[in-house]
């Protein structure tokens, strides 16, 4: 069942929005440098505790013997993601939505989303403060990571690995949020590396220009699910529960 729940929510999950993204150029240069030797805002330590992070929440095969054969945060290079997110504003001017309207993966005659759109002032206020405080979450989040493992966390073993990230409270949070933007988003954006995130979930990707035939769309109802649709609706009711919740906290209720 870990093997089954984790694909059926990554599944579920879709392409959460997208965060950010280094103009064409610069990012394809990180993109083509070895494994490891080229990062714009971690060091080498600290991405190196990211990728080890990142891998035991979403595992692959040189994680967890039962992902043989799927691929995990550490084949989509997630932790190259999450450094192109907080490196974001590292260039003039800086760079934040793909402009699209589509790629080259799908008979486009250029891949338009690897060129970005400027940003409004209020934009580039929202966003430098969003990314400014992202780092210092990293920041802080990877030296308490260390701290707990006596100074080294990539040095751990999985299960130590695991307890670590269970008592990492808000930093937890924001890791696991960036790593299935990281394994799903689009790979412009710096992660989902050889599109093993969309192949995991056998997502053909982006389709436009080409979109789809009407036999694709009148024909197919998805993949099938892969736990009983009885158990999906009670994480559904779980959620609608939880937000239920919420919304009376914030009217002022109990």
């Amino acid at each position: 069942m870990p093997e089954l729940s984790r694909r059926r929510f990554l599944q579920a999950a879709g392409l959460l929005p997208l965060a950010a993204a280094l103009p064409k150029g610069w990012l394809a240069q990180a993109m083509a440098a070895p494994a490891g030797q080229s990062f714009v805002f971690f060091n080498a330590h600290q991405a190196a505790v990211v990728r080890e992070a990142t891998a035991r929440l979403i595992p692959g095969p040189d994680d967890d013997p039962l992902e043989a054969g799927h691929a995990g945060a550490r084949e989509a290079n997630v932790v190259r993601y999450i450094d192109v997110l907080l490196g974001a504003f590292a260039v003039s001017p800086p760079r934040i939505f793909t402009a699209g309207p589509w790629s080259d993966r799908s008979g486009g005659d250029d891949n338009y989303m690897e060129t970005f759109v400027p940003l409004s002032a209020l934009q580039d206020k929202i966003w430098r403060k969003r990314i400014a405080d992202l780092q210092i979450t990293y920041r802080d989040g990877i030296a308490g990571l260390d701290a707990a493992a006596g100074g080294d966390f990539t040095t751990a073993g999985p299960n130590e690995k695991d307890q670590m990230l269970s008592a990492a409270g808000e930093f937890l949070d924001v890791l696991f949020t960036h790593t299935i933007e990281g394994f799903l988003s689009a790979p412009e954006y710096g992660g989902n590396e050889d599109l093993v995130g969309w192949k995991e979930i056998e997502w053909k990707g982006d389709s436009q220009p080409r979109g789809y035939t009407p036999a694709e769309v009148g024909e197919s109802d998805g993949l099938d699910p892969l736990v009983p649709d009885v158990l999906v609706a009670a994480v559904i009711a779980n959620f609608d529960a939880a937000a239920l919740q919420i919304a009376a906290r914030r009217r002022g209720g109990r």
